[in-house]
């Protein structure tokens, strides 16, 4: 299931990063940061799946770890956004 929206999110963020640059202005700028939140949706989509899965596994030093690797990653693409 993972790799269904992985795949559904690289598609997503190829098609947005073509479109903004093959247009002018206001949207352009838009599909752009678009693609740079989607790619960013990458890396916590899986260490998101990561941390469930230890949780359920009952790991909780593991999921600990993931959990603060998450904080810092959806910190990281919101300071990407801002910034864009």
């Amino acid at each position: 299931m993972i790799r269904q929206w992985t795949t559904r999110l690289i598609v997503a963020a190829t098609v947005a990063a073509a479109l903004g640059v093959m247009m002018r202005g206001d949207t352009g700028e838009w599909l752009d940061s678009a693609a740079l939140l989607l790619l960013g949706g990458l890396p916590i989509l899986r260490v998101g799946a990561l941390a469930m899965q230890w949780s359920r596994d009952g790991d909780r030093r593991f999921a600990a770890a993931a959990g603060g690797l998450l904080v810092l990653t959806l910190f990281g693409v919101g300071v990407v956004a801002l910034l864009r």
